[in-house]
C-alpha cells in the first residue's frame, strides 16, 4: 500500500462478499445503510433519503426538492467508483472508494482527497477518522449478525 498523503485520509473495511455485490450494495442500496442524522445530512429537517442518481449523489428531501452533494467522476462496478464533494465551497476533494478481491470477501477501500482545501478544523475531524471509519462501519454492519 502506498504511504498516505497529508492531504488525504483512507479507511476500510473488509466484507464477506464479492467485490461485484459489494459495490452493489454500497452504491444502489447507500440508503438502507448509510445512517441519517444531523451529522451527516445537509438538511437534516428535510432529508428523507440518499442516493447515487443521474450522475450525483444526492440527498432527496421531503418536500420534492434535493440537493446534489457529490458528482461521479468514475463508475467502474465492480472495482472503483470516484465522486467530487461538492457541499464544502472553495474546496476541491474527492472521494474513491476501490473494491478488491481477498481471500474471504472484499477489501473496501475509501480515500478522501483534497483535505488541504478545507478549513484546518474540518479537515482535523476528517482526519481523524469520524465520518469515514464510522460510514465503513455501517456499511460493513450489512453482514454482522
Amino acid at each position: 500500500m502506498t504511504p498516505v498523503p497529508a492531504s488525504s485520509v483512507r479507511a476500510g473495511v473488509t466484507v464477506p462478499v464479492d467485490p461485484a455485490t459489494a459495490f452493489r450494495i454500497f452504491t444502489d442500496e447507500i440508503d438502507h445503510w448509510y445512517v441519517r442524522g444531523r451529522h451527516s445530512w445537509v438538511d437534516p429537517a428535510r432529508a428523507v433519503a440518499i442516493r447515487f442518481e443521474d450522475g450525483y449523489l444526492r440527498e432527496l428531501w421531503s418536500d420534492g426538492g434535493h440537493v446534489d452533494t457529490g458528482r461521479v467522476i468514475a463508475w467502474e462496478p465492480p472495482h472503483r467508483l470516484v465522486w467530487a464533494d461538492l457541499i464544502n465551497e472553495g474546496a476541491r476533494m474527492e472521494i474513491e472508494v476501490a473494491f478488491s478481491p481477498v481471500e474471504g470477501g472484499t477489501e473496501v477501500l475509501l480515500e478522501h482527497r483534497g483535505l488541504d482545501t478545507l478549513p484546518p478544523d474540518v479537515a482535523g475531524r476528517i482526519r481523524r477518522g469520524y465520518s469515514w471509519n464510522i460510514a465503513l462501519g455501517w456499511f460493513a454492519g450489512q453482514w454482522k449478525g
